[in-house]
């Protein structure tokens, strides 16, 4: 199966969650927007990544945004941002690379990586005997992938947020398995060693509300990985993924697991509703709608 850091975190957080967010009527499910012309986060998030886009590729891609605020604050962050960096210190390799790389196959039984291969052609799991192994692929999108003067593989990811967000704080990006993967994806991609490779989150702080306060762009984190790191994130996204398919064969369209301590935290959930009280005609047909998809993945080549 195909699987990102989206999915992945989905499935970590609460298996039904994962479920309702990316299958639910095939294409999974998302929150209808509140009709009130505000930006939302994810609305300018999704605009910031094309207008960064047409800058970096010094090109018109895609027509202005249909929600005029929307549009608005995004330009106005655009423009502040060319001003914070006139000039930036790298050379340019790619804008927005969407990626499919083939993950180590794995034994959806004991976890094993060791497999022999039979007659048939199949991987059967050594430990396991004739357990036939599972083989995934990891996916994303690669916001910049550029060199350092000092020659050195960089992946920068720009990150949109709230004036009020806690989401980019350094000390969660140290942890977080996106920098890790996505290290390890770029050095199959571009044959960098990881430890020649950076990941660097490039946080974009929106206006305030009234604009009386401008956007900001703290200073980029710049993370490292081991070779440790890089070895557990794999096996673990790895492991996610064939728990993933072991749910589909067991729970197929049924109810999946909850992970009732996720219902309500800061907010709550997505699918707080229909998970508390039931689904229903009434609350499908006013509060979702089918996910649009994020990541185009079509003729994208499978990097092995």
């Amino acid at each position: 199966m195909e699987i990102d850091n989206s999915a992945a975190n989905a499935f970590r957080e609460c298996p039904t969650l994962y479920f309702n967010s990316f299958c639910k009527e095939e294409t999974g499910l998302d929150l209808i927007p509140y009709e009130d012309g505000e930006p939302r986060p994810l609305e300018v998030g999704d605009r910031g990544h094309q207008v960064f886009e047409e800058h970096y590729k010094g090109v018109e891609l895609y027509p202005p945004y249909p929600n005029e605020a929307v549009e608005n604050e995004v330009q106005v962050i655009l423009a502040a941002y060319k001003n914070h960096y006139p000039v930036e210190n790298f050379k340019l390799l790619d804008v927005e690379r969407t990626i499919k790389v083939a993950l180590p196959p794995m034994c959806p039984q004991c976890y094993g990586t060791q497999f022999w291969v039979a007659p048939s052609g199949l991987k059967l799991c050594e430990a396991c005997d004739f357990s036939e192994m599972s083989e995934h692929i990891y996916t994303g999108k690669m916001d910049l992938v550029t060199v350092t003067p000092e020659g050195k593989l960089e992946i920068i990811d720009h990150k949109f947020e709230k004036r009020s967000a806690k989401s980019n704080l350094p000390q969660k990006w140290a942890a977080r398995d996106q920098a890790t993967l996505y290290v390890w994806a770029a050095s199959k991609i571009y044959g960098f060693k990881p430890e020649d490779i950076n990941f660097t989150v490039n946080v974009i702080r929106r206006p305030s509300p009234k604009g009386q306060v401008a956007a900001e762009f703290p200073p980029r984190q710049r993370l490292e990985r081991t070779e440790k790191q890089i070895r557990k994130a794999v096996r673990d996204i790895s492991i996610i993924a064939c728990d993933i398919e072991r749910y589909h064969i067991i729970f197929e369209e049924g109810d999946w697991p909850d992970n009732r301590e996720h219902c309500l935290t800061w907010g709550q959930c997505t699918f707080y509703l229909p998970c508390t009280y039931g689904w229903s005609e009434s609350i499908r047909k006013e509060k979702y709608e089918a996910k649009k998809p994020y990541l185009h993945l079509g003729g994208v080549p499978i990097i092995q």
